[in-house]
């Protein structure tokens, strides 16, 4: 008979809390009561300078991206300059004498003749 009292009152201990009444007023409705007037146009507030905020950055990255489309752009003059400059550029460094090339010994000379390659020029 112990056994089953003891049953008995720790299975109403458990379920007391559920058989209790429940509030009329939910959690999120008692939050929301809690929160004034004051404090939701403070919210309303911060929310407007948060996209004011979000606006100013996306027209500035909008002007900086029209700023850099332009730059990269390059007028007929220029375009007209740039084969002109890689032309001389080119003949520059073909002409441009090397200093080691009569230093060293003969081996050292050859090596760095076979060395002289770029590597990405392997087709050469």
């Amino acid at each position: 008979m112990n056994k089953i009292l003891t049953a008995a009152v720790i299975s109403l201990v458990f379920s007391a809390p559920a058989l209790a009444d429940k509030p009329d007023v939910t959690g999120k409705e008692m939050k929301e009561a809690k929160v004034s007037a004051e404090a939701k146009t403070g919210t309303e507030k911060q929310a407007l300078i948060a996209a004011e905020k979000r606006q100013m950055a996306e027209d500035k990255a909008m002007k900086a991206k029209e700023k850099r489309n332009s730059a990269e752009e390059p007028t007929e003059e220029g375009k007209e300059k740039m084969p002109k400059g890689l032309e001389a550029q080119s003949a520059k460094k073909a002409e441009q004498e090397r200093k080691e090339m009569d230093k060293g010994s003969e081996q050292g000379q050859a090596a760095r003749a076979e060395n002289s390659k770029k590597w990405w020029q392997f087709w050469k």
